[in-house]
């Protein structure tokens, strides 16, 4: 008697299952992955604004009120790119707007901010990110204010969550 040998179409339904199950974790892990280098994107743009807050703020002793005074145009839409609509300074405070044109839809429209701070040296300026705590022993600049961010706190980095 001559035996059949091969899976039989449960065995091939289950392997079919499992590694749907398996793509469709990954595609989520990706997804969050593509987010956070947009947030990161964003980090480093504003990160331009931080020399001239920095300096406006050493100069006057007060943090700038908005980007003339800090030293940079005018128009917060002339610090964009592809996932930043703008980078705008608010009394020393650096407000992100993700409103590019390539912004994902989980963070597109919402807004992450840096806070300066005066280090307790009063040496050096340090910087409060989205959700993380105040830096020990730090004041606030004068006219700073912080606001918490509108993008949900799994895709900020590290530095950015409580």
């Amino acid at each position: 008697m001559n035996k059949m040998k091969g899976f039989t179409l449960i065995e091939l339904m289950i392997v079919v299952a499992i590694i749907g199950i398996l793509a469709s974790l990954a595609v989520s892990a990706y997804q969050t992955y593509t987010i956070r280098a947009q947030i990161a994107e964003a980090l480093s743009m504003a990160g331009s604004a931080k020399v001239p807050v920095v300096d406006a703020y050493l100069q006057s002793g007060v943090a700038p009120a908005d980007r003339v005074a800090a030293g940079m145009t005018p128009d917060p839409e002339d610090t964009r790119g592809g996932y930043v609509g703008s980078v705008d300074v608010v009394d020393g405070r650096i407000d992100i707007y993700m409103t590019g044109p390539d912004a994902h839809t989980a963070i597109s429209g919402g807004r992450l901010s840096l806070t300066p701070y005066e280090s307790a040296s009063s040496t050096s300026v340090a910087w409060q990110c989205g959700y993380a705590s105040l830096p020990p022993g730090s004041l606030l600049l004068n006219g700073a204010t912080h606001q918490q961010p509108t993008i949900e706190e799994r895709y900020l980095p590290s530095a950015c969550r409580n």
